[in-house]
C-alpha cells in the first residue's frame, strides 16, 4: 500500500442512507478520505436493519448486515440526534473541521433541522456541500421522494428497455439510478475540491439524480430532440448489427452473447464454427442480408451454441477476434482467473462474521495495495474517538450525552437476537456460524 492514499487528510462529513449517498462516501473513503458516517440514534441507515443477514447476524445484526456492510466499509461511526440543539451543535463542530459534506436528504429534510447551506457556512466558510436529492433542490419535484427504482424510470432508460413489439419498458434489474448518482457525488466533490485549492473557496453543489442519470443516455435523448424519433425497444437485438445477441449454450441458464459488427468479423465467426453450410447461403452473404434475415440467423446460432459450453464459444470466437462474452453469474465471477490475478476481491473479517470476500478497488493506481483498511462501523463506534479525540468531550460529557439520547451505540427500536428469541419475534431464518 502507498505511503498515503490520494485523500488522506481529507475528512467527509457523511449524512448518507440507503444507497446513494453511501456509496459516493464509499469511494472517498477508498481514496483515502476519513468519512464520518453520521447516524441519529433514532433515525440510522436503515440499510442498517432493512435486510437482516440470514447467516451468522449476530447478537446486534444491525452491526452485521451485507447491505450495509457493502456501502459502509473503511469509514467511522458517529451517533448525533441531529434534532437536538446539543446534537446539531456537535455537528457543527465536526463540519467545522471537515472539507466535505455529503448529504442525499430529500430537499426540505435540511431545512426542518436547520442545517441550510448557510449554516454550514457559517460553521466553515470553505465547506463543500453536496446534496444529493432525487430531482435537485429546485423545481416543482424537488421535494419528492426519489429512491433508485423511480430516479431509473423517471430519467427514460426504462423506457429503452424491452424485449420486442410487446411494448412493455423494463427496469434494470438494480436500483441502477443509486450508484451512477453515487459515482456523480464522489466526481462532483473531487472537481469542488481541486477549485477550492485554486480559489480557496467552498461551493455548494445541488445534484439531482435524475439528471445524473439522464445524462447517461444521450443518443437517445438527442436521437429525440433532432430528429423526434423514439428507439424501439431491440430487446438483446440491435438497429442494424445481426447477428447481436444472447445465445443459449449446454447446460442449464448458461448462455453467451455475439455481436458481429462488419464483414471481416462475420467471416471469423464462420472460422469459429466451422464453416457451416448454412453460413454460404445468400440470406448472410453481407450486413444488410443478415440483418433483414436475423430470426433465421438467431436459430442457426443458437443451434451451435447450444451444443457447446459457455466456455467453448467464447474462446473460439474470442480466437477469431469476434466480440463474445459468457454470461457470468455469481459464482462464476468468485471463480474468474481475470478478477482473482487483478486482487479485485480482498478478505475482511468482522468479530461477529466469519471471513468473507468483497469487491476492493473500483480502480486501481499503481502499487495501490489492498483496498479494505476496516470494515464497515458499528453503530457509534467511533464516538470516543470522534468527539473525545476530535472534538476534546471528556468521559463525563460524553455519558450525559449518552444519557441524553443524543449518543448512542445502538439505535432505538431494533432488538437484539437474544431480546428477539425471548419474545418470539425472531422470524427471519438465522444460522449460526461457529
Amino acid at each position: 500500500m502507498p505511503s498515503k492514499r490520494p485523500l488522506e487528510g481529507v475528512r467527509v462529513a457523511d449524512l448518507t442512507a440507503m444507497w446513494a449517498g453511501p456509496y459516493a462516501t464509499m469511494l472517498l473513503a477508498d481514496l483515502g478520505a476519513e468519512v464520518v458516517k453520521v447516524e441519529s440514534p433514532k433515525a440510522w441507515d436503515k440499510i442498517r436493519t432493512l435486510l437482516a443477514p440470514p447467516v451468522s447476524p449476530g447478537e446486534q445484526w444491525w452491526n452485521t448486515a451485507f447491505y450495509f456492510h457493502e456501502y459502509n466499509r473503511n469509514k467511522k461511526s458517529v451517533t448525533l440526534d441531529l434534532a437536538d440543539p446539543k446534537g446539531k451543535e456537535l455537528f457543527g463542530r465536526i463540519v467545522a473541521k471537515s472539507d466535505i459534506v455529503i448529504e442525499n436528504f430529500r430537499t426540505d429534510v435540511p431545512a426542518k433541522l436547520g442545517l441550510s447551506d448557510e449554516w454550514l457556512r457559517a460553521q466553515n466558510e470553505q465547506i463543500i456541500v453536496v446534496g444529493m436529492a432525487g430531482f435537485g433542490k429546485t423545481g416543482p419535484d424537488a421535494n419528492a421522494m426519489g429512491y433508485g427504482p423511480i430516479i431509473e424510470q423517471m430519467s427514460g432508460l426504462t423506457a429503452l428497455s424491452g424485449y420486442g413489439d410487446d411494448g412493455i419498458p423494463m427496469k434494470t434489474g438494480i436500483s441502477y439510478g443509486d450508484p451512477i448518482a453515487g459515482l456523480g457525488a464522489a466526481a462532483a466533490a473531487l472537481t469542488a475540491l481541486i477549485q477550492r485549492r485554486k480559489t480557496g473557496k467552498g461551493q455548494y453543489i445541488d445534484l439531482s439524480q435524475r439528471e445524473v442519470m439522464t445524462a447517461q443516455i444521450g443518443e437517445a435523448f438527442l436521437d429525440w430532440n433532432m430528429n423526434q424519433r423514439l428507439q424501439p425497444h431491440w430487446g438483446n437485438g440491435h438497429d442494424w448489427m445481426a447477428p447481436h445477441n444472447a445465445y443459449q449454450c449446454r447446460g442449464e441458464d448458461e448462455w453467451v452473447a455475439i455481436t458481429v459488427r462488419t464483414d471481416q468479423e462475420w467471416d471469423g465467426l464462420v472460422r469459429a464454427m466451422g464453416s457451416p453450410a448454412w453460413s454460404g447461403e445468400e440470406a448472410f452473404s453481407d450486413q444488410i442480408y443478415r440483418w433483414d434475415n436475423h430470426d433465421a440467423l438467431d436459430a442457426h446460432m443458437s443451434a451451435w451454441t447450444g451444443g457447446l459450453t459457455k466456455e467453448a464459444v467464447f474462446d473460439a470466437c474470442r480466437a477469431e477476434g469476434v466480440p463474445c462474452g459468457p454470461v457470468l453469474k455469481m459464482a462464476d465471477l468468485f471463480d474468474d482467473e481475470q478478477l482473482q490475478a487483478r486482487g479485485f476481491y480482498e478478505e475482511v473479517n468482522h468479530p461477529q462474521h466469519k471471513t468473507w470476500l468483497v469487491h476492493g478497488w473500483a480502480w486501481q493506481a499503481t502499487d495501490a495495495g489492498p483496498c479494505i483498511a476496516s470494515v464497515a462501523p458499528n453503530f457509534g463506534q467511533h464516538n470516543e474517538e470522534v468527539l473525545g479525540g476530535l472534538l476534546g468531550l471528556d468521559q463525563a460529557e460524553l455519558d450525559q450525552l449518552a444519557g441524553e439520547g443524543i449518543i448512542a451505540d445502538r439505535p432505538v427500536g431494533p432488538q437484539t437476537l437474544s431480546e428477539m428469541e425471548a419474545a418470539g419475534t425472531l422470524s427471519a431464518p438465522t444460522v449460526k456460524l461457529d
